[in-house]
């Protein structure tokens, strides 16, 4: 009886091209290896390229019981230098976008890369929260209850509650403070 197959795993048994061999594969191409045979005989046997038996007999010393050896890293595109200077001048102009911080800093990078590095040091976009305007007659009614008690003390204007709850915006053009 055929071994059942794993929930969601592949249906065919062919492996995918450019696909890493399983590690029982490598222990069958290092077993007929070291029973004398070439690694054209293995790779009719087996149905693998020539290639590829090849560098698993070469690659066989530097593995740990037959599982791959895990691939370097890609190598980052920017400097350690370009990093601090970013995170500096965010940290000096949070307002600024992306793009605008990446020509202050001379930066040759993608948005998604300055992101990234952003990410990392735990600084994220967000977006203001929009808040009611302040309408001419709500000033003109501040102002004047504003005029009304500016001789009071200090223990009456201790008996007052303030709440940050509301709180009022300056609007410059499309962008919001």
């Amino acid at each position: 009886m055929p071994p059942s197959r794993t929930p969601l795993g592949c249906i065919s048994g062919n492996r995918f091209k450019g696909c890493e061999i399983t590690p029982y594969i490598c222990g069958k191409v290092m077993g007929k290896a070291s029973h004398g045979r070439n690694s054209y005989q293995i790779a009719l046997d087996l149905g693998l390229d020539r290639s590829t038996v090849k560098y698993t007999i070469k690659q066989d010393p530097l593995r740990n019981e037959g599982s791959s050896i895990p691939r370097k890293p890609r190598n980052l595109s920017y400097t350690e230098h370009d990093e601090r200077v970013l995170l500096r001048h965010v940290r000096l102009n949070l307002k600024d976008t992306y793009k605008q911080v990446i020509t202050a800093c001379g930066l040759k990078y993608k948005t998604s890369t300055v992101k990234k590095i952003l990410k990392k040091y735990g600084i994220a976009n967000y977006r203001c929260k929009k808040r009611p305007f302040l309408t001419e007659v709500y000033t003109a009614k501040r102002l004047a209850w504003c005029l009304a008690h500016r001789h009071w003390t200090a223990e009456e204007w201790g008996l007052i509650y303030w709440s940050n709850e509301c709180s009022c915006e300056r609007r410059r053009g499309k962008r919001t403070e």
